[in-house]
C-alpha cells in the first residue's frame, strides 16, 4: 500500500478516529509518554501525530514536533494546538520515510501506531534513527501481531484490510537498524500491543 493510498484511508477516519481509536489506544499513548519522561528543553519528534490526541499529555516545558502524511488529520491536530494554546508544539505535513530534519536533531523520537502502516517500515525506522541524537531514545508503540494465537491472527488480517497495518517482527526491524532494545511492555486491549523503548546506540 503506497503513501497516497494510506493518506486517503486516514482522511476518511479523521472524523471518528478520536472517538474510536483514540479511546481504545489511549492507555498505550499515556504509558509511552510516561516512559519517555520528557525533560525541560528536550526536543521530541512524534512521527504520525494524527489528530493530535497525544498533545495534551506532553509537559509544556518540552518542545514537541509532530508530523503526519494525512492533511485532514494534521488540520485537526492544529485545532487542538490552538485551542489549548500549545506554543511548545510545531506541526508539519511530512512523509515518515523522508523526514526533512537534520541528523541528530531530536533527543527522543516516538512512533505510535504508525510503523506497521507505512509502506516501508525499515526505512521509516532508519529515518527516526537518523534524526535522533546519539544515545537518544526511540519509542515504538504498535500492534505487531503474533505467530500464534487465533485471535491475534484474526485481528492482524482485519487490520491489514482496513489499512491499519500489517504484521511485523518488531525486534528484528529494530535490531537491523542497530537500535538497542531497553525494554518491552504489553499495553492496550488484551495486552496485544507492544511498547518498545530503544537507545540509539
Amino acid at each position: 500500500m503506497d503513501t497516497i493510498t494510506i493518506s486517503k484511508i486516514y482522511s476518511k477516519y479523521t472524523h471518528f478516529y478520536d472517538y474510536l481509536f483514540g479511546r481504545i489506544l489511549a492507555q498505550g499513548r499515556y504509558k509511552a509518554i510516561q516512559l519517555m519522561n520528557p525533560q525541560p528543553g528536550e526536543k521530541i519528534l512524534e512521527v504520525g501525530i494524527g489528530t493530535g490526541v497525544s498533545l495534551p499529555s506532553y509537559p509544556r516545558y518540552s518542545r514537541v514536533v509532530g508530523i503526519d502524511i494525512c492533511w485532514e488529520m494534521l488540520e485537526k491536530a492544529r485545532r487542538i494546538k490552538l485551542s489549548l494554546g500549545l506554543s511548545n508544539v510545531s506541526l508539519y505535513r511530512m512523509d515518515a520515510e523522508r523526514l526533512a530534519f537534520a541528523n541528530g536533531r531530536f533527543d527522543k523520537v516516538i512512533a505510535a501506531y504508525v510503523i506497521t502502516v507505512v509502506p516501508n517500515s525499515a526505512r521509516a525506522i532508519m529515518e527516526m534513527k537518523r534524526v535522533c541524537k546519539k544515545e537518544g531514545e526511540i519509542f515504538v508503540l504498535n500492534y505487531f501481531g503474533s505467530k500464534d494465537g487465533v485471535l491475534s491472527n484474526a485481528i492482524s488480517s482485519i487490520r491489514e484490510k482496513l489499512g491499519l497495518g500489517k504484521p511485523l517482527n518488531p525486534e528484528k526491524i529494530l535490531e537491523d537498524a542497530n537500535l538497542k532494545i531497553l525494554e518491552i511492555h504489553r499495553v492496550n486491549f488484551l495486552n496485544l500491543f507492544h511498547l518498545i523503548r530503544c537507545k540509539n546506540a
